[in-house]
């Protein structure tokens, strides 16, 4: 069993898509010195035809990313969650969030949260807006996983 950290939590929250950046700029890149050299030489056809293509690959890059960018939103959202009730645990129980680790990245119920020796439970009502924390017990504990 794999329990999260909230630094780690937070970090991968906010974490960009570096790949897709650098390839929309440098297919953006391109697509600017292409349409340049067209300009500059308007007899010549290929840096239109080329610019042309790189409009394309700009516009088929962006519309198939665009699905992964809104489950990233999904999941960015969710992880907000974990961590918005990771912060109200740590309020509650006062203590650091640094010491408290989450076996879920989203909620769920019967999601369990460590606090230092300590396992709980966690029980939501039907809309999520409140949580219920019971003692847990983990039957072997050699086999939990911490990623800080």
């Amino acid at each position: 069993m794999t329990f999260y950290s909230y630094e780690h939590l937070y970090a991968q929250n906010q974490e960009p898509n570096f790949l897709f950046i650098f390839v929309l700029s440098a297919l953006s890149i391109s697509l600017i010195i292409t349409g340049a050299l067209y300009f500059r030489n308007r007899k010549d056809n290929k840096y239109r035809d080329l610019a042309v293509i790189f409009g394309f690959g700009i516009a088929l890059f962006i519309g198939i990313n665009y699905n992964n960018y809104e489950k990233q939103i999904d999941v960015n959202n969710q992880t907000n969650q974990t961590l918005t009730l990771m912060n109200s645990i740590a309020k509650e129980k006062k203590i650091s969030k640094k010491k408290l680790y989450s076996n879920s990245s989203s909620l769920s119920e019967g999601m369990l949260i460590k606090n230092g020796k300590n396992y709980y439970r966690v029980s939501f009502d039907n809309t999520t807006n409140s949580y219920t924390l019971s003692k847990a017990s983990i039957v072997d504990s050699s086999q939990i996983n911490l990623v800080k």
